[in-house]
């Protein structure tokens, strides 16, 4: 007689799990070795973590996998870390960590794109990240000058369209100032968020310079260059007189007059694209509600100093009072 042996093998089933979490810290910006920006917010919604379940069944194991997904909020202050980093670093990071993922440029570009046309639509919806590979062949004809915000939101869409289509970020896009490479892509609309993030609207505009100028380290306060640039520009903006409710830099310049939104909207402008290392400043109110003035601060190696206003007789004025100073792109 022939004695058959049958044993049963029961099935597994191995799940991997990642909790959601939700940091209490504000922002925090590291940079290492490897050029790593990492930006923590505090949110009341909760980031979608990845999940990936493989379950083993009759056949090949089955895989899926759940991409995570950013609020506004976290990718705002990611996006106000990445244009800090730029302009300490004269150029992009390798990657900026949300909450605990590692997002490279490339995504990067895709996440503030997303969310840029997400808050011209008044929404909140999370963006999902996605997987998107560097571009090749970078091209950059691009001169200085401003992008108004129609424009600016329109190319935004044009990028989300190439990524969502080809799977990468683009090279470049065209622009009314010429070709805009993925490096300024990504510094321009992280920008825009940062005021954003910062005024709770949408700039009027976004300055734009070749990235070349922006790459370029700053130059020291030793080379005579340098002082005759600064001298040129500040003499070409003391003709400019103080008008108030004039706030465009372009009408400025056209018509020699504009307020301190306009003032220093030009002085960024001229002074970026000379390689200078510039920012606009703002202060409020003691509510710190209402905006009452802007100016300029410049980096020539020796930290961040205020315009010299006065030196140059300008017509307008510097830092006022000890308000809440803020940092702010556009207009």
């Amino acid at each position: 007689m022939l004695l058959v042996l049958t044993i049963a093998l029961p099935l597994s089933a191995d799940t991997a799990f990642a909790t959601n979490t939700t940091s209490t810290n504000t922002s925090l910006i590291k940079t290492n070795t490897t050029h790593t920006v990492t930006a923590t917010t505090t949110s009341n919604n909760l980031t979608t973590a990845a999940k990936t379940t493989t379950t083993q069944a009759a056949g090949s194991p089955a895989t899926t996998t759940t991409q995570p997904s950013f609020t506004k909020s976290q990718i705002n202050t990611a996006a106000a870390s990445v244009t800090n980093f730029v302009q300490t670093n004269h150029r992009l990071p390798n990657y900026v960590t949300i909450s605990t993922h590692q997002v490279t440029m490339p995504q990067f570009l895709q996440l503030i794109t997303a969310n840029l046309l997400n808050i011209n639509k008044g929404l909140n919806t999370p963006v999902t990240l996605k997987t998107v590979t560097s571009p090749v062949n970078t091209t950059e004809t691009v001169k200085s000058g401003n992008i108004l915000k129609s424009e600016y939101l329109t190319l935004a869409q044009t990028i989300q369209t190439s990524i969502s289509s080809t799977g990468k970020a683009p090279s470049y896009v065209n622009s009314s100032l010429g070709k805009i490479k993925f490096d300024n892509l990504v510094y321009s609309y992280s920008k825009i968020l940062n005021f954003q993030n910062t005024n709770q609207r949408l700039p009027n505009y976004v300055s734009v310079t070749p990235w070349t100028s922006i790459s370029t380290t700053t130059p020291t306060t030793t080379t005579t260059n340098v002082q005759s640039i600064l001298n040129a520009i500040g003499y070409a903006e003391a003709k400019f007189a103080d008008v108030q409710g004039q706030s465009s830099p372009t009408v400025m310049a056209q018509v020699g007059y504009g307020d301190c939104w306009a003032d220093s909207g030009w002085l960024f402008n001229q002074l970026t694209v000379k390689g200078i290392q510039t920012r606009i400043m703002q202060c409020t109110d003691s509510s710190g509600l209402y905006y009452l003035h802007r100016w300029v601060d410049i980096n020539i190696g020796n930290g961040w100093q205020v315009w010299n206003y006065q030196g140059y007789n300008s017509q307008h004025y510097g830092a006022l009072g000890s308000g809440s100073f803020v940092e702010a792109q556009g207009g």
